[in-house]
């Protein structure tokens, strides 16, 4: 099959089975059509299927995460060589495939088309901004003699191949989820640009877009533009000049007047959002209605970039550092970080309870790149070592409460044991060999580096600290893990020195021993970690994570109370 037609719709049923029923009438008959039902409960899907059509119709129901997710969805699921992304609310022209067929052929690795508005769409201040930026778009890329830069990239219309579609990794869902609209067609477009792929415009390739959307729903909409395209920014900083501002006040009357009220909550311009919105459902289209709507658009966009961007800043994360999972009672030096496995549970179980969620290396890894929102409350768990009863009493509490963790491995101490500790009562504490640690790896548990030997790299010259970080991955590459992206350093001690050494060995990060929580303004080859001791119960784990970012003194001061320390 030639083409595959994907199209993502939500609570749309009238618009998209209008959509799918026009693609009756294309004189390119070699495709099949994929429709991603993303949560609807107006009978989209029910809808669908009654259609009498003379292409193939698959009709895929999910629940509701949103079009870069649904349009994901929808790719895995064609059949057909070259892809193509349709918005729920474009009607093709008879010849549009024809003409996507007819760029591809002629050399073009990305097809983008013209999205005229509808021409029954209702006639309000909305289409007719639509109409009018539809034609504006169409002049400017017929007028780019050169690449199309990645900023004119729009889902609405756009044909790529399956194989490059599926090399680029496709759309990034962060995007699209959790309300945001918006970012992901630039997402996409910069990775097409770096992949070197040959974009193209032809406006013989036509979708008229029959724009039916509420005025509040726009607006509520505007807000999440904002926050994607704050996302975005913070996804790929190098592009912060090549990307447009978003939408920004033109004159100081506006700029103070909606740039007062979008700093005050939500409540105090519900009265202005929702006679705007009146305004323009009945028809109104006079000069102040329109200063009026825009006015608040733009608020509304500025509001939800300053949302993102301090959330993205505020975001941390608290890395708690647990050793062995064991009850280590009379073990001298080592007695105190043994968690007995109840305890473990309790702690866990207490974490849990008081609203924290436990996420794991990459979504940390994201937050401090700023590509995603890190959420509140939010838990990492680390074992430094590798000690055998991590995955024999640890791992099966993490598997029953569906949480993930790191570990930390020291690399010639394979199927070996603590010799860098005098023996205590228990003796020494055997660590996992290669078969443990790849179960760790199948068991949800990512394996990072502890180093190869536990030795202090303050200590080592540069030949021995380098043995350490580009040892340490290579050998734990060689025994089929993924190599480590995250260090840990032994006794928690680092200098500027040495993490400029982590930083060239190829890590992403390090962390110490330090007690604090982790976000993007801390230096992420210093992160700090909260640990755990054998004399912490439910409760004061508790404390020790909703204090980690407590003044020293204070946070000191207060955990002797409790009889433990930082």
């Amino acid at each position: 099959m030639r083409f595959s037609i994907v199209i993502p719709t939500y609570q749309r049923r009238e618009i998209v089975t209008r959509s799918v029923a026009a693609l009756n009438r294309q004189s390119f008959r070699d495709f099949e059509v994929v429709v991603v039902d993303d949560g609807s409960s107006d009978g989209t899907a029910e809808a669908l299927r009654g259609l009498e059509l003379n292409f193939p119709l698959t009709v895929i129901s999910r629940p509701n995460e949103g079009a870069s997710v649904a349009r994901n969805v929808g790719a895995a699921a064609a059949a057909g060589e070259y892809l193509v992304f349709l918005d729920d609310d474009m009607e093709a022209d008879p010849a549009m495939l024809a003409e996507q067929d007819r760029s591809l052929r002629e050399g073009a690795d990305m097809v983008l088309g013209h999205l005229p508005l509808h021409p029954d769409s209702p006639d309000n201040l909305l289409s007719q901004g639509v109409g009018r930026w539809a034609e504006k778009r169409r002049v400017r890329l017929e007028g780019i003699a050169g690449e199309l830069p990645i900023t004119e990239l729009n889902t609405g219309q756009m044909s790529i191949s399956r194989a490059n579609f599926e090399r680029l990794g496709g759309f990034d869902a962060s995007f699209t989820q959790e309300g945001l609209y918006g970012g992901e067609d630039l997402d996409f477009g910069y990775r097409v640009g770096r992949a070197g792929l040959r974009l193209v415009f032809n406006p013989a390739a036509i979708t008229r877009q029959f724009y039916a959307v509420d005025p509040a729903h726009y607006t509520r909409r505007t807000g999440e533009s904002g926050r994607a395209h704050r996302r975005l920014r913070s996804k790929h900083p190098e592009l912060t000049q090549d990307l447009h501002a978003g939408l920004v006040y033109r004159t100081r009357r506006s700029r103070i007047f909606f740039g007062l009220l979008g700093r005050l909550p939500k409540s105090f311009s519900w009265p202005l959002r929702a006679f705007a919105a009146h305004r323009v459902r009945t028809g109104k289209l006079d000069f102040h209605t329109y200063r009026l709507f825009y006015g608040l658009q733009t608020m509304e966009f500025q509001r939800g970039f300053r949302q993102a961007h301090s959330t993205a800043a505020g975001g941390r994360v608290v890395v708690l550092g647990y050793h062995a999972i064991a009850d280590l009672a009379g073990a001298g030096v080592l007695s105190e970080y043994g968690v007995p496995p109840k305890l473990f549970a309790a702690q866990l179980d207490a974490l849990r309870s008081a609203g924290w969620s436990f996420i794991d290396l990459d979504r940390l890894r994201a937050g401090l790149r700023g590509e995603s929102e890190l959420p509140k409350r939010a838990i990492l768990l680390t074992f430094d070592d590798g000690y055998e009863n991590v995955l024999t009493e640890g791992v099966p509490l993490l598997t029953a409460r569906g949480i993930t963790a790191v570990v930390f491995a020291l690399t010639d101490k394979i199927d070996g044991s603590n010799d860098w500790d005098p023996p205590g009562r228990h003796g020494p504490l055997p660590l996992l060999d290669e078969e443990g640690l790849r179960s760790l790896g199948e068991a949800g548990v990512s394996v990072q580096s502890h180093g190869a030997s536990h030795r202090r790299l303050t200590e080592l010259d540069s030949a021995e600290r380098e043995a350490e970080l580009r040892g340490s991955r290579e050998r734990l590459g060689s025994i089929g893990l993924a190599a480590p992206v995250a260090f840990a350093y032994p006794y928690g001690v680092w200098s500027p020195e040495v993490a400029a050494a982590v930083k060239d060995a190829g890590y992403e990060l390090a962390f110490t021993v330090n007690p604090g929580a982790a976000g993007r303004t801390e230096n992420p080859y210093a992160l700090p970690r909260v640990e755990v001791l054998a004399a912490d119960g439910p409760r004061t784990v508790r404390i020790k994570a909703r204090t980690a970012n407590w003044p020293g003194w204070l946070r000191r001061r207060l955990l002797r109370l409790l009889g433990t320390r930082p």
